[in-house]
């Protein structure tokens, strides 16, 4: 049998453990340009304490339980955040609650009348095509730029034809994905032919299962799949004030 003190020092030893892990595993660099960006590639893990080197020009942008923030040099510039991301839209963006999540959607930005950003990861937005990460295929929900008028979105499979149509009211962003009619299964390739759009977009399927429905556990199954769209979305959504680098000694 094991000792108390045995027990004490397994159990210290395995919270350590799990401390230094969930350190490494929560912190992952998701954009990299400049005269670094090999040394620090897009997946790489840095450990949460961790300062880099970084030359003029470069820009890192690393993901944690913090959200994204960009660190750019020259100079010792820390990885660290300042604490967890909170509030209902940082909730939102990661939800993979279908349309059921919003009565409207996303409205147009209110910054120079442009089309607003998907506001959460696992819409597919029928202007771009692409991979497509799903994880729940029963909550999957289409969501289009502009939802000042009335409009539609037409969902055909390549493989035998088959369409689906999708209609918006006015003012509404987010439907849910005609299930009923057209599955969706991996590998499976979708064309979307927005109303108004000049050509349609091709989409293609692919299934994930993230480690959690934390901010880095679906952005690893993101960048696992090369769901590019998708880590556009969690990367802008969540993002926090820029690092600034320390005095070099």
């Amino acid at each position: 049998m094991f000792s108390t003190r045995k027990l004490t020092a397994l159990a210290g030893a395995a919270i350590a453990l799990a401390t230094a892990n969930a350190a490494l595993a929560g912190t992952l660099v998701v954009r990299s340009t400049g005269p670094s960006a090999a040394s620090y590639p897009v997946g790489k893990t840095l450990a949460a304490d961790a300062k880099l080197a970084l030359k003029p020009g470069d820009m890192i942008t690393v993901l944690d339980a913090a959200g994204t923030r960009v660190l750019k040099g020259p100079g010792q510039v820390a990885v660290a955040g300042s604490g967890a991301a909170t509030g209902s839209g940082f909730t939102a963006l990661l939800a993979n609650a279908g349309a059921r999540q919003s009565r409207t959607g996303a409205t147009r930005s209110a910054i120079g009348g442009g089309p607003a950003r998907s506001p959460n990861v696992w819409y597919v937005d029928a202007s771009r095509g692409g991979l497509q990460c799903v994880a729940d295929t029963g909550t999957m929900a289409i969501w289009r730029p502009d939802n000042a008028a009335e409009g539609s979105a037409t969902v055909t499979r390549e493989s035998d034809g088959k369409s689906a149509l999708v209609d918006f009211r006015a003012g509404q962003s987010v439907r849910a994905w005609p299930v009923d009619e057209l599955p969706v299964v991996e590998g499976a390739r979708f064309k979307i032919a927005l109303a108004g759009a000049a050509t349609p977009v091709t989409l293609k399927v692919t299934m994930v299962s993230p480690s959690s429905a934390e901010l880095d556990g679906v952005a690893s199954a993101l960048l696992a799949k090369g769901c590019n769209s998708q880590m556009d979305v969690l990367v802008e959504g969540s993002k926090q004030e820029s690092g600034s680098a320390l005095a070099a000694k």
